[in-house]
């Protein structure tokens, strides 16, 4: 009889879940892992035949599952507190700190980063003045060996041969100037680096910014870490003069603000520094009126720092050459007597093919 009970009530169970599973509305993104779930497939004769229905069918199922957010938490928690593995799926936890492995170290692509950043070199003039800083993702300071990470000293040694003028930050940042929850750094901490360019490029910016705050900020490594925990805040820093500026995006055609605050609607907050994604972005400041120019060419890190550099410049432009190639940035610019920096994170260098050619 006891057998009995236990048979039936499994049964009603697993129906139950899957009459859940198929009248409940299909969600379109996860929240908390900040992508597109697959939808339902539609079914062709092709696509049965190709196997690729019966391929993003089995992905349908495992994104729409009922309770997935629940079950990916019971079993990140059960990895780390019961079976005490040291990081689940690359995630690992050090203090409240969310950190993503990053691992094994890419010779190829750290020598494919410099030759990339050298060739653009032969687009430039004479007269540019070329400067370059690689910034630690922030597993540089995590301060644990247990976890597997690159190289960073054979990283930082081989970046020697990127023919401009290097400037150092690993010694003026911490732990602290990053986002608990998030791969970034935290604009409102970036003034040593800030003072730090200003002295290798010469200029130097004194001005006071007011602090404006959104919270709580969940970055992309809360989602991928599973568990509950508290967010972040999220800062950015105006001033007359950020407020002042022109800006131009080249993916939307219309002149918008140093920040959207509308992206603060977007999965990923951090949209907020200069419109996140941003393949060539030009910023102008009328307060400025002694000419000087900027090129970044940068990665994600790059939007935050930028508003920090407008008073020492009446134009900036960011370059992402992760969503841009050449032949296109080269028709939409100058750089007769511009000031450039090179401006990555050695998550971009050692995994360098992302940047076009």
């Amino acid at each position: 009889m006891k057998d009995k009970i236990i048979s039936i009530s499994f049964i009603t169970f697993l129906f139950v879940i899957f009459l859940l599973n198929i009248t409940r509305k299909d969600e379109e993104i996860s929240t908390t892992e900040r992508r597109k779930l697959q939808q339902l497939p539609e079914l062709t004769v092709e696509n049965v035949i190709d196997t690729s229905f019966q391929e993003d069918f089995d992905k349908y199922a495992l994104d729409q599952f009922i309770f997935r957010d629940a079950l990916r938490s019971i079993k990140a928690n059960v990895n780390y507190n019961i079976f005490k593995k040291l990081e689940n799926n690359g995630i690992y936890v050090i203090d409240d700190y969310i950190f993503k492995s990053e691992y094994p170290t890419n010779i190829k692509s750290i020598d494919n980063f410099i030759d990339k950043i050298n060739g653009i070199g032969t687009h430039l003039t004479k007269e540019n003045k070329v400067y370059y800083m690689i910034i630690p993702d922030k597993n540089y300071y995590s301060n644990n060996k247990k976890y597997l990470n690159i190289d960073y000293d054979l990283l930082y040694e081989k970046i020697k041969d990127i023919n401009y003028q290097y400037i150092e930050v690993r010694d003026i940042l911490s732990l602290h100037d990053y986002y608990k929850t998030d791969t970034h750094w935290k604009q409102e901490n970036l003034n040593g680096v800030v003072n730090r360019l200003g002295s290798a490029m010469g200029f130097e910016i004194n001005t006071t910014y007011e602090e404006n705050t959104y919270s709580p900020f969940y970055g992309v490594y809360y989602g991928q870490a599973a568990l509950n925990g508290k967010g972040d805040e999220l800062n950015y820093l105006t001033n007359d003069t950020v407020n002042y500026s022109r800006v131009n995006y080249y993916e939307n055609k219309k002149e918008n603000s140093v920040y959207p605050l509308d992206n603060l609607e977007n999965l990923d907050k951090y949209d907020i520094f200069l419109d996140g994604a941003s393949s060539f972005v030009e910023i102008e400041n009328p307060k400025n009126k002694s000419g000087r120019k900027l090129v970044i060419f940068r990665d994600s890190f790059g939007s935050s720092l930028a508003p920090l550099l407008i008073d020492a410049y009446s134009k900036i432009t960011l370059i992402d050459t992760r969503y841009i190639t050449s032949d296109i940035y080269l028709d939409m610019i100058e750089f007769t007597n511009q000031d450039i920096l090179f401006l990555y994170s050695t998550l971009i260098v050692n995994n360098s093919n992302s940047l076009k050619e």
